[in-house]
């Protein structure tokens, strides 16, 4: 019960930040627009396999249309430019050894 609370309060305080920061960037979208519009973002791991048997794992984010970065910079936030790839672990085939 006290979980549930405190993420529902959590939640509505995000929610009510976003609102503040999008009045101080003058926009005139609202908060479920933008989290829409930002929720359309994915980043998606390219792994590149070399001669010598091993993989270069890159991480990159979809491009950004022009009210993707416009929300951004009302909001003052900035997408880094690399993201660390998170290096998924291959399943052995016998889950006995795995």
């Amino acid at each position: 019960m006290k979980a549930h609370v405190l993420v529902a309060f959590l939640g509505y305080a995000l929610l009510v930040t976003l609102k503040h920061l999008l009045k101080r960037g003058s926009s005139e979208c609202s908060p479920a627009k933008v989290l829409k519009r930002l929720s359309e973002l994915y980043s998606v791991d390219i792994v590149l396999p070399t001669i010598e048997g091993r993989e270069i794992w890159l991480r990159r984010i979809t491009k950004l249309d022009d009210e993707q970065q416009r929300i951004l910079y009302q909001l003052q936030l900035q997408l880094p430019e690399r993201l660390e790839p998170i290096q998924i672990l291959k399943c052995s085939e016998n889950s006995a050894i795995a």
